[in-house]
């Protein structure tokens, strides 16, 4: 049987970055826009956000309100998006757990293919796998072999029990005939001070820089189609052919209907965003790659991909 493998993004469009769109935006057409979060301020997403918000301002003069609205995994706020008017004064912040993975597991009031316009993609964060620096697994096969040799023994997280990392990665080990154990844990931080303690043996997670940069953990594979920035030769799900390997996108939404000219402004607004030295240093603090998707091709990625990951759910028995 051929073995399906669903790819969302690819290195060469990480890798390229924006492209130019050419001409600067007109004035934006509507009132002013608040952005929705779906997160509590101060986090990465209060950080993608933000980095809009502050290039609207500063390059075409727009005040750009952010709307925190935590809750639910980002549920509650999605679904305050799908019931504003489509006319671009409310837009949101994308994340993939609350209209790629969510709807696959809890009920929620929204349908993710049916009830949204997808703008456009600004920039993916990387999800690698990782053990402790001096871990006995100097990379991917390695931890592969000990799992195999050693069966339900390897223990390791993620972020986010039926998470996108943990989905994919249960995924990749089903392909290799991996039997490991998973170890919920109730955020990456948490999962991150287990590693480092000794309790489980790996952990998949956007909870690595600091870790990295002081040397006390390794590396061994990326969750996403593209290598993390720090380390351009990494292995990826993708170039291994696993099930899943989605890029973890940040993005803007709105409600259905959008009209065609708000889409076009934001995808102009975020190709210059690209360009620009704010998000060079949000690259830096965020560990994020360079990405762009527009509207259509941002669009096929979340429904591509929303219904592989149903896929993936059903297969790994995750579905409550």
């Amino acid at each position: 049987m051929q073995r399906r493998s669903f790819l969302v993004g690819s290195s060469l469009a990480l890798a390229a970055g924006l492209p130019r769109l050419g001409a600067a935006a007109p004035a934006y057409p509507a009132g002013r826009p608040s952005l929705v979060v779906g997160f509590a301020a101060g986090g990465a997403g209060d950080l993608a956000a933000r980095l809009v918000a502050d290039h609207a301002g500063a390059t075409r003069e727009l005040a750009v309100t952010l709307d925190f609205r935590p809750g639910a995994g980002g549920t509650i706020a999605t679904d305050q998006v799908r019931r504003a008017e489509p006319d671009g004064t409310t837009l949101s912040l994308f994340s993939v757990s609350p209209l790629m993975v969510a709807p696959h597991l809890q009920a929620v009031p929204y349908d993710p293919v049916r009830d949204f316009t997808y703008i456009a993609a600004y920039a993916a964060v990387s999800i690698p796998v990782f053990v402790r620096a001096d871990s006995p697994f100097e990379g991917w096969d390695a931890l592969l072999a000990h799992a195999r040799d050693n069966p339900g023994r390897l223990r390791w997280a993620s972020a986010a029990p039926r998470g996108l990392a943990h989905i994919a990665t249960a995924a990749a080990f089903r392909q290799e005939g991996v039997e490991a154990t998973f170890v919920p844990f109730g955020g990456g931080a948490e999962a991150v001070t287990a590693l480092l303690g000794g309790h489980i043996d790996a952990v998949v997670s956007s909870d690595y820089g600091p870790h990295l940069a002081a040397g006390a953990v390794r590396l061994l594979i990326e969750s996403g189609p593209a290598p993390t920035p720090e380390q351009p030769g990494l292995e990826t799900f993708a170039r291994r052919g696993y099930p899943l390997s989605i890029a973890a996108t940040y993005g803007l939404f709105g409600p259905k209907g959008l009209p065609a000219e708000i889409v076009a402004w934001w995808e102009e607004l975020l190709t210059d965003l690209g360009e620009s030295p704010r998000y060079r240093d949000f690259l830096r603090t965020a560990h994020a790659q360079p990405f762009f998707q527009g509207s259509d091709a941002f669009t096929r990625t979340v429904v591509e991909g929303h219904r592989e990951i149903g896929r993936q759910v059903e297969a790994l028995g995750l579905r409550p």
